[in-house]
């Protein structure tokens, strides 16, 4: 069951929405002309990394802190932040071309079984849970996903039959919110998600286990509660898994016969055509990069960790048969001498990487389904961290929830 509430969400003024507001993917503004007098930087450099760019020390951190909760009331105060006059819930729909992506933005209880499917960084947990003690600020919402329900979709479809109360929309794709505060619509809502049994975690396992390990200490030290968490409900049709890469920088070069000789008795390697970058179009089917030549691997039958699910996901194959096996890469959670790539500019990353590291190997993979992402969480598995990159990316600052 899932326990959701609405909420007073604060909103960019949208004459400043088009400088403050995230609208492209992971780390992209559209911040305006820097050039313009008064440009303000994006919410999520005012109201976020300040805390990082300072020293970890406890003055420097005490000081960041200090200046994002006078940089968030200076907003509040200047206009550029607008609050909502009263709780409500979304319908937030994100567009991509002829691809939409629509659900159901609320606050959720911590207390939910949300089920699982990724390990997490202990260092950006402890990073997280320390800007949120600190400023009770979120910027953007987890990512959660269930089951379609026809009364979700019903109270979804109706509300989009008028027009949004937020738009935003610039060539990388389109964001319109729906504001749902009828007292009906809303015990419908919370009602209808109190039924629905399999709750899962799509995105955001670093918020929610730095939010679950505050809100324990909060309880231990008799102090304010922050209890429920901003999160976005998309149903498993509405996720997308897309491409998400990784590579190894090794401390000494690898010779690549002494690699592939590790690789035959569990791949079959094979040169690609014209040495194109390799884009798997199927399960047990990865691509290899090394001295400045692409190859296909292809998993042979018999490769896997073990005979249940869990094991014969790619992403455990690549870790047990190449990462751990072959590199000593035990904890890909904290492993300096792996990088990541994802969503659309995977494959340009990569080549980043590849210019700037040239002994650096890379592989790619196929994503995983989101029938494979539920079922690994059914049967209790934990993959590596950062195992799947989970369309939509929810721009930063489009609805501030503060506690």
């Amino acid at each position: 069951m899932a326990k959701i509430y609405p909420f007073t969400a604060i909103h960019p003024n949208p004459i400043y929405a088009d400088q403050l507001v995230f609208t492209k993917s992971q780390s992209e503004s559209v911040a305006g002309n820097t050039m313009v007098p008064e440009a303000l930087p994006p919410l999520k450099t005012l109201l976020e990394t300040g805390a990082r760019q300072r020293p970890e020390t406890a003055e420097g951190q005490a000081l960041a802190y200090q200046d994002i909760n006078e940089t968030f009331t200076s907003l509040l105060e200047t206009g550029r932040l607008w609050p909502d006059s009263r709780p409500c819930m979304y319908v937030y729909e994100v567009g991509h071309g002829l691809n939409k992506q629509t659900g159901i933005w609320a606050v959720t209880s911590l207390e939910d079984p949300i089920k699982t499917h990724e390990l997490t960084f202990d260092e950006s947990v402890r990073r997280i849970r320390n800007y949120r003690a600190q400023t009770g600020l979120e910027g953007s919402p987890i990512l959660l996903t269930y089951p379609p329900d026809r009364r979700v979709n019903a109270i979804i479809t109706e509300a989009k039959c008028g027009l949004p109360d937020v738009h935003y929309e610039n060539p990388s794709g389109t964001h319109h919110l729906w504001r749902v505060d009828s007292p009906e619509i809303l015990r419908q809502l919370t009602d209808t998600f109190a039924e629905i049994n399999d709750v899962y975690l799509a995105d955001g396992h670093h918020r929610k286990r730095s939010a679950k390990l505050l809100l324990k200490e909060q309880r231990a030290a008799g102090s304010p509660l922050y209890e429920t968490i901003s999160a976005l409900y998309m149903s498993t049709s509405e996720l997308r898994i897309r491409q998400y890469y990784r590579a190894v920088i090794p401390e000494q070069p690898v010779d690549k016969g002494w690699l592939f000789k590790q690789l035959q008795p569990d791949f079959c390697i094979k040169h690609t055509c014209d040495n194109e970058p390799v884009e798997p179009w199927a399960e047990k089917q990865m691509g290899l990069y090394i001295g400045g030549e692409w190859y296909h691997l292809t998993a042979r039958p018999d490769t896997a960790v073990s005979r249940n699910m869990n094991g014969l996901l790619d992403v455990s194959i690549l870790q047990d048969h190449i990462l751990a096996r072959l590199f000593q890469i035990l904890d890909p959670g904290t492993d300096p001498r792996l990088k990541h790539a994802g969503g659309e500019k995977a494959i340009a990353e990569m080549e980043a990487i590849f210019r700037a590291h040239p002994r650096a190997i890379g592989f790619t993979l196929f994503p995983m389904t989101v029938e494979q992402l539920t079922k690994a969480a059914d049967e209790g598995f934990n993959l590596p961290p950062k195992s799947t990159w989970i369309d939509p990316k929810i721009p930063y600052g489009l609805l501030l929830f503060k506690h």
